[in-house]
């Protein structure tokens, strides 16, 4: 028996535990499963718009539990979420108070499903803030008047175990599915006045553990969202139908990793930076793969989705290891897209970023070569003395008189070879102004193809400035253009920069639309060294040339195609030298004189035409010490064959080591030394055959043997008279006759 000291405490004690097992059994009696569902079903239902449903639901003095929880529209392809269990953990006495403040929200298993309809829109498309329209410089906001139903519900920490959330796209065909599952999150002090800090955390389906995390706080109150994102190892062939819908296949491989802090206002206004890293990239294109790609990106971007504005503040881009800084502002995108921006490079390789797309072969690798024409043969000296071309030939022999002009090219020749060796003789080339090389291009006659790929949905206009331009060989300093791209056609105008000690200006028209693609350029070049560019396309040739080239230069084609490219260049070359390169070496061979193998040229001039693949040299001049020429002929791009048709001007002691001609060279010179010779090129580039017109040889040699014969008839002196012994003598022989 308790001592009378502590009975009145154990009654106290007693009276509050029994008041407390009252309570629990009337919280029993009371807050029953049903009324609980009761209580909670009807709010959701109301801003969810969507069919709640509990499947059980048990109540306990500090909170209750819920099973089998399921949120579904009437006819929806899936629910929009469905949970295994539920935890609610309230606070006693806010219930006393009328109001549920759910101190612990713990979903478990649960399975969040997002559809995109066949239309395109998303089955969560109602809870989310609309869209403001486009012209108003604010999005606007929809006000809800809602009348509060049911009890108020305050939640102070929502979290997620083990949950997954899946995203299915039925307007694809067929239609795609990603999934994130393991996910785990923490939304904590959920409140109205404050913001509420977040944690999210997952594997993306194809990625590594943990590949998701997000971190971040929402402010109800101001509805702005804040936060950092880290993606590792996601795969990119699992997002791609749901990044390119009409292209489900385009990435074929490529894993994303990202990590960038991110910022939104009424999910209208994002402001981003962060960086992020493609690596092992492969694109499909035209059925055939890129090469693989590697792409690092540091960017700081803000876009007003409302206004259709992406301002692109600074992207760090680096592909394969070439960098590149763009900046501008992206407009329009649900119409069509209009870009303006400014791109800078230290420099750009252009070949091994063309390798890095499909191969596809080249049109000059499948065109095939004139099966009438037989390949040229080089031939013995002897026979290349005396070689003829021929009365079949269909070139036609190469006027005596070098400044004669051709019926095809009847206008005034550049420059005038006179007899004087070692003098620049040369009328001015007729340069066109470049500044309206825009008008210029658009008199060449088109050749577009009609059929092509899709139009690009994408109108852009930009300044782009290169340290350096690696083409192949070919390198440019200092390059700065204008690109304007509109309704599928390019252009790149003015176009300005350094080439190999000199300078190169134009522009260029393109229609990248269409297979090619096909083009339309003006280019011109002041003092570029000649030995420079040449080994940039015939890296063989390299020390074989020297000198400063100016051109102007009118093409127009499609791609690579050499076939397809038609062109009109004006060349000009001042204080060339030419030596060791086989045209000079042939040549050499030819009048046996070792030092023809350098040759000194005060001026260069051609203009020349070109047209399927084929080069004609139309008023072709060399103006040098010991050798002179001018003339024509064509130069097949294909496969580098020649047909050139010279009337060349060298000294006579040269011409004196040809043996038809050994006894006559200073006879047929002129008055300082020169010999004119017809004289044609055959063969290729790399293997030349020259050759001398025989009939030409023989009518020279034989013209000058009967002019000699003449001569010395006509200087033969008369039988001198008889001295008088010798007319004794014979006066004495006959009488001896006689007797």
């Amino acid at each position: 028996m308790l001592p009378k000291k502590y009975k009145k405490p154990a009654l106290i004690l007693g009276g509050l535990v029994l008041i407390f097992l009252i309570l629990v059994l009337c919280v029993r009696l009371y807050f029953t499963g049903e009324l609980i569902a009761a209580m909670i079903t009807p709010p959701l239902e109301h801003y969810l718009h969507r069919n709640v449903t509990i499947a059980e639901a048990k109540v306990g003095f500090r909170g209750f539990r819920v099973k089998g929880l399921e949120i579904r529209k009437d006819g929806a392809h899936a629910p929009l979420l469905k949970g295994e269990k539920l935890e609610f953990r309230w606070k006693f006495k806010e219930l006393l108070k009328g109001r549920i403040v759910i101190h612990t929200l713990v979903f478990t298993r649960p399975e969040i499903t997002l559809v995109r309809q066949k239309d395109g829109s998303l089955n969560i498309a109602d809870l989310l803030p609309e869209m403001a329209n486009a012209e108003k410089t604010a999005p606007a906001r929809k006000k809800h008047n809602r009348e509060p139903a049911g009890v108020p519900l305050f939640i102070a920490l929502l979290s997620m175990q083990d949950g997954q959330l899946s995203f299915v796209d039925l307007s694809q065909q067929p239609q795609a599915t990603l999934k994130v599952s393991k996910i785990r999150s923490r939304l904590t002090d959920f409140s109205t006045s404050a913001p509420i800090p977040f944690e999210i955390e997952g594997q993306v389906q194809g990625a590594e553990e943990r590949s998701l995390a997000i971190n971040g706080t929402y402010d109800l109150a101001k509805n702005t969202l804040k936060g950092t994102v880290n993606l590792q190892g996601i795969d990119l062939a699992t997002l791609s139908p749901l990044i390119a819908r009409n292209h489900s296949d385009l990435i074929q491989q490529g894993k994303l990793t990202m990590e960038a802090s991110m910022a939104a206002e009424d999910f209208d206004h994002f402001v981003t930076k962060g960086s992020l890293a493609l690596s092992g990239l492969k694109i499909k294109k035209d059925e055939k793969f890129t090469e693989t790609l590697q792409i690092e990106a540091g960017f700081r971007l803000d876009a007003v989705r409302s206004q259709q504005t992406l301002e692109i503040v600074n992207i760090d881009l680096v592909l394969n290891g070439q960098k590149a800084k763009i900046q501008g502002i992206l407009t329009q995108w649900q119409q069509r897209p209009h870009l303006d921006f400014t791109m800078s490079s230290p420099q750009i390789k252009l070949d091994e970023l063309l390798a890095l797309l499909p191969a596809t072969p080249s049109p000059t690798e499948t065109s095939k070569a004139d099966p009438g024409q037989p390949p040229a043969q080089d031939k013995p000296l002897a026979e290349n003395v005396v070689s003829e071309p021929g009365s079949e030939s269909a070139s036609s022999p190469v006027p005596a008189e070098p400044t004669k002009k051709s019926e095809e090219t009847p206008e005034k020749s550049e420059v005038k070879t006179e007899s004087a060796p070692g003098t620049d003789q040369s009328k001015e080339v007729p340069v066109e102004p470049v500044a309206s090389s825009t008008a210029a291009t658009a008199n060449l006659p088109s050749t577009v193809s009609q059929s092509g790929p899709k139009p690009i949905p994408l109108d852009a206009q930009g300044e782009i400035h290169l340290d350096w331009f690696l083409y192949n060989k070919l390198v440019v300093s200092n390059v700065a253009c204008q690109l304007i791209l509109q309704n599928g056609k390019l252009r790149v105008e003015p176009l300005s920069a350094a080439l190999y000690g000199g300078a190169l200006g134009g522009s260029v028209k393109g229609d990248v639309e269409s297979p090619g693609p096909p083009f339309q350029s003006v280019v011109y070049t002041e003092n570029i060294l000649l030995d420079e560019i040449i080994s940039t396309f015939w890296p063989q040739t390299k020390g074989s040339w020297s000198g400063n080239v100016n051109l102007i230069s009118r093409a127009e084609g499609s791609g690579a195609d050499l076939s397809a490219l038609q062109s009109r260049i004006y060349l000009n070359i001042n204080e060339a030298e030419f030596s060791g390169h086989p045209l000079f070496v042939k040549l050499a061979e030819l009048f046996q004189a070792e030092d023809l193998q350098q040759l000194r040229f005060s001026q260069v001039t051609a203009r020349v035409l070109t047209s399927q693949g084929i080069a004609t040299l139309k008023r072709f001049h060399l103006v040098g010490p010991i050798v002179q020429a001018e003339g024509t002929g064509t130069v097949n791009l294909l496969d580098k064959e020649l047909d050139l048709h010279l009337s060349l001007q060298i000294r006579a002691q040269y011409v004196g080591k040809i043996p038809p001609l050994r006894d006559i060279a200073t006879k047929i010179a002129d008055k300082y030394g020169f010999v004119q010779l017809p004289l044609t090129v055959t063969g290729t580039i790399d293997e030349p055959v020259y050759g001398l017109d025989q009939r030409w040889l023989n009518k020279t040699a034989k013209r000058f043997s009967v002019k000699q014969g003449k001569k010395l008839k006509k200087k033969q002196p008369a039988k001198p008279p008889l001295n008088q012994q010798k007319q004794k003598q014979l006066k004495e022989g006959l009488e001896k006759l006689v007797q």
